[in-house]
């Protein structure tokens, strides 16, 4: 084979770097899969790494009091900002905030951004974009890319301005979901626990539900044998430990560091966020790294206000436009010759690869030549991306160990101004596992690859549960039974979802999903779940009116939830892009490789649309301007 790509690599160039993909790939695969990692909200005995370091007492509300009647409305699980919008949309069709209550585990508002208060927290999308509702606020982001403590105080905002601040039980879970037929409402077990008092439970009753718990919800540990031996401090990085380190979230003085040594366990996005700031306070900090992160510019900045009034919040929709032109620049065509964000995900096309593609192969036949136009578009992102740890890392063996062999879709990608050069410190080593992951943890090291470092503080910045697997009901560690008692859980792995356009199932009436199954997604994930909470609410509010003030269950037919089922499945074969991906939460670890043949349709029928976002954006617009809830039935 001989030639020239159109990308000015030669044809052994790129069998080359395919044939490295491969090997590197077989480095991580575990036979454990997902199972290598500590679900921490199912382990026992490691409950305290849940213990949540930042409630306030005096701003939780006794849930009791937030239900007097034992009912609602509506229910919304979730306090995020994903819940928070479903709420803001709701009411925007009608719903009163005093018709609503929302939950969650957490002690306020915020969901990520609540938990995720470590040292160098700030968001990957750019904060135009990134923060909801910035047209009805007219809050003007500090910074290209938004701290934590900034997105925090925003989902305060929204709550505040949207009334809906004095209608949240927060430290409140709910444990059991049962629809009630015969009155069309939902049963609702809530269970609201908090420090020093007696668990309360309590049943209430809604007319409707709303899940919205994230995807970043229930943080996971590494599996690695001992990590209960530590006698040292040890935590979560979404819980993270301020007393232990010094500093604060909105003070990221490290001054506790000074003396100690510090071992990190993990590379993706939150541990090339973090690094950094240890490296400046640390006496020393070992980097366990199993995966490295693909790590681009990020090209930070502080927002200048007559700027974004004058050239970003020109017209009404301008976020929607903004969305939309960062989603067309993720194609295997021609990019879009205007460029509104001008960032490194713009310069990403391939990631086409994990959010579907209209133009992508319409059978399985057709996926190899599909997977070759994407490598060929990927090549020269990841080429200069690997170039980029040369140039900034002096160590050659460390620079080599840093850069990332795996195509841009496999991965979440990270952009950062400062890790790599971090690296060049002389108080940070780089411990790579070639994929292990770190031997063992005692009472007072680390043990990589047979050689033990002793540690004064273990961070684990580790993530959280793979977020597209499971139900809604396991997204919130609950039970939800709907029609004649069906098990949510057991009917999906039977026979999937059955949905429309991924907002409403079949079985389990006036229960609104914020996705992704059956529907689409988006690298900012919060506009793919505004996307779910824009059109159930326009559903509910067409539904309400048919009903005439009559309570009534709202939920597709059976036949057109077959049929949504079976249009996923057809649209499905961009999506198999991640199928011999680098192991990595986006396939389970893997785990996505190994599904059984009499699996794979409703694996198919299950995931995202496949023809990507704006297309499905596309097709639900279409439907509601048709008018007739075709699908959709409304029973009084």
């Amino acid at each position: 084979m001989s030639g020239i790509l159109d990308n000015g690599l030669s044809y052994v160039d790129a069998l080359q770097v395919e044939q490295r993909y491969g090997t590197e790939r077989a480095k991580r695969l575990r036979p454990e899969g997902d199972n290598q990692f500590i679900d921490i909200s199912h382990s026992p005995q490691h409950q305290s790494f849940l213990d949540d370091p930042w409630v306030d007492p005096g701003n939780v509300q006794d849930a009791k009091t937030l239900f007097p009647n034992s009912r609602c409305q509506m229910l919304v699980l979730g306090t995020g900002l994903g819940g928070l919008v479903y709420a803001v949309r709701m009411i925007q069709a009608g719903i009163k905030p005093e018709d609503i209550r929302m939950v969650d585990v957490a002690g306020g508002v915020g969901g990520t951004w609540y938990w995720n208060r470590y040292p160098g927290a700030h968001c990957d999308i750019e904060s135009y974009s990134y923060l909801p509702l910035l047209e009805e606020t007219g809050y003007v982001p500090k910074h290209r890319y938004s701290r934590g403590e900034e997105i925090r105080e925003y989902a305060n905002l929204i709550a505040e301005k949207w009334d809906l601040s004095r209608r949240i039980a927060f430290q409140t879970k709910a444990q059991k979901l049962t629809y009630d037929e015969n009155n069309k409402e939902w049963v609702v077990k809530l269970e609201q626990r908090q420090a020093d008092k007696e668990p309360l439970q309590l049943d209430v009753r809604a007319e409707y539900v709303v899940t919205v718990n994230g995807p970043l919800n229930w943080p996971k540990l590494p599996g690695i044998p001992g990590i209960l031996d530590y006698k040292g401090d040890i935590f979560h990085a979404s819980r993270w430990n301020y007393t232990a380190t010094g500093g604060s979230p909105d003070d990221w003085s490290l001054t506790q560091l000074k003396d100690k040594t510090v071992a990190i366990i993990g590379t993706g996005c939150t541990g090339v966020q973090i690094t950094p700031q240890l490296a400046r306070w640390a006496k020393h900090v070992y980097v366990v790294q199993r995966t490295p992160a693909s790590v681009d510019h990020q090209d930070q900045k502080e927002t200048d206000e007559k700027w974004f009034r004058n050239e970003v919040a020109t017209s009404p929709g301008w976020q929607r436009e903004r969305m939309k032109n960062l989603h067309e620049h993720f194609t295997t065509e021609e990019s879009p010759s205007v460029n509104l964000m001008g960032d490194a995900w713009t310069r990403a096309p391939a990631l086409v690869g994990l959010t579907g593609n209209v133009n992508g192969p319409k059978t399985i036949e057709e996926l190899p030549a599909y997977m070759k136009k994407l490598h060929a578009i990927d090549l020269p992102r990841q080429n200069r991306l690997r170039k980029r740890v040369e140039e900034e890392v002096h160590d050659k063996d460390t620079a080599a160990r840093l850069q990332a062999w795996y195509p841009s879709w496999c991965k979440r990608p990270a952009f950062h101004d400062e890790y790599l050069s971090t690296f060049n410190r002389s108080n940070v080593t780089l411990l790579d596992t070639e994929g292990k992951g770190a031997d063992q943890i005692t009472n007072d090291s680390v043990i990589v690859d047979g050689k033990s470092y002793v540690v004064d503080l273990i961070i684990c910045a580790t993530g959280f549960r793979a977020p597209f697997t499971g139900t809604p009901a396991e997204k919130a560690n609950a039970t939800f039974f709907g029609r004649n008692g069906v098990s949510i859980t057991e009917e999906w792995a039977r026979n999937g979802p059955k949905t429309q356009h991924g907002v409403l199932d079949y079985n389990f009436p006036n229960l609104f999903f914020s996705g992704p199954w059956q529907g689409a997604n988006s690298p900012n994930y919060l506009f793919a779940v505004d996307m779910f909470a824009r059109h159930a609410a326009y559903i509910l509010a067409e539904a309400r009116r048919k009903a005439h003030g009559k309570k009534f269950a709202v939920a597709p037919t059976a036949s057109a939830a077959e049929k949504w089922s079976m249009e996923v499945a057809m649209k499905s074969a961009p999506n198999m892009a991640i199928m011999g991906c680098t192991p990595s939460y986006l396939n389970v670890e893997g785990g996505l490789d190994k599904i059984p043949p009499e699996m794979q349709l409703i694996v198919a029928s299950s995931g995202l649309w496949g023809s990507g976002v704006e297309h499905f954006i596309n097709l639900i617009e279409a439907w509601q301007k048709e008018g007739s809830m075709d699908g959709i039935q409304v029973e009084v």
